[in-house]
């Protein structure tokens, strides 16, 4: 409720007729959430967006090899005073940037589909976010439809011992440690509800759990469909549950996106039977 409250005077602020001062950071959430902010304000004003940028605190990243995750932002009053000092108005056209790439990111294509864009500074972290993305889809190879790279991970982190999503999630081999850089992006409750999915589409059985210790309680082991996952590929798309990443769905029978990679490039995304 706090956060409705919160999110409810955001936009009626930037649907306001006068100027508005935005505070951010460097953090790839903070960049983002301006693009979001961006947006908005166009559909209100968007001609004379009329907003102000202050750009503050001290960030760390915890994985240098992601350039975006989950980050830590440092602010001190007197460094909120001297920072006052620093805003500054954005054109027109840098809010119109920012908008374009909110629109991207949300849009019902996947961002690396389609016509390749130019990887300018502002359209850094769009890319990245953009490889990110494509880990969730599955990827079509010379054998046929494999798992996403974040589906092999996680079904690759589940054995035939009954284990809980928080031993699951705390696996320290190889791929228990790059699971875990990916859920330094999106959080853990990824790997709890994805855990959910695939007992329910038959890949993992669980035993029942009761809230609030879901963590603790929930038991999962791979059953001989997830192991014919990992080992054989997919078959056909439905065989793996949606998964919903921004404006596009992974796993969608009815708009099927897969990868296809190609050796030292970025990973690219078509429609399932396109050449």
């Amino acid at each position: 409720m706090r956060f409705l409250a919160s999110y409810r005077r955001t936009l009626k602020a930037l649907g306001a007729d006068e100027p508005v001062v935005l505070w951010t950071s460097l953090t790839w959430n903070d960049r983002v959430a301006l693009w979001a902010l961006c947006f908005y304000r166009l559909q209100c004003r968007p001609m004379q967006p009329d907003l102000s940028l202050i750009v503050v605190g001290e960030y760390e990243e915890r994985h240098a090899r992601l350039s975006f995750g989950i980050t830590y932002v440092t602010l001190e009053p007197a460094m909120a005073r001297n920072a006052w000092g620093t805003a500054r108005l954005l054109s027109l056209r840098e809010v119109q940037e920012k908008a374009r790439l909110w629109k991207k990111l949300t849009a019902s294509s996947p961002i690396l589909s389609g016509k390749p864009f130019r990887e300018t500074r502002e359209n850094k972290v769009l890319l990245d976010l953009g490889v990110y993305q494509a880990g969730l889809f599955p990827k079509r190879t010379a054998r046929g439809l494999s798992l996403s790279t974040f589906d092999t991970l996680l079904l690759g982190c589940v054995n035939r011992t009954p284990s809980s999503p928080a031993r699951i999630l705390g696996r320290e081999n190889e791929t228990g440690q790059e699971l875990w850089r990916w859920v330094s992006v999106t959080g853990d409750i990824t790997i709890f509800n994805r855990l959910a999915q695939w007992a329910e589409h038959g890949a993992l059985h669980a035993k029942p759990w009761t809230a609030p210790n879901g963590w603790q309680t929930a038991r999962y082991t791979l059953s001989a469909a997830g192991r014919a996952l990992l080992r054989d590929g997919l078959s056909s798309i439905d065989q793996a549950p949606p998964f919903p990443i921004w404006g596009v769905t992974a796993y969608d029978p009815k708009d099927p996106w897969v990868v296809v990679e190609e050796a030292g490039g970025r990973p690219h995304l078509q429609r399932l039977g396109e050449r």
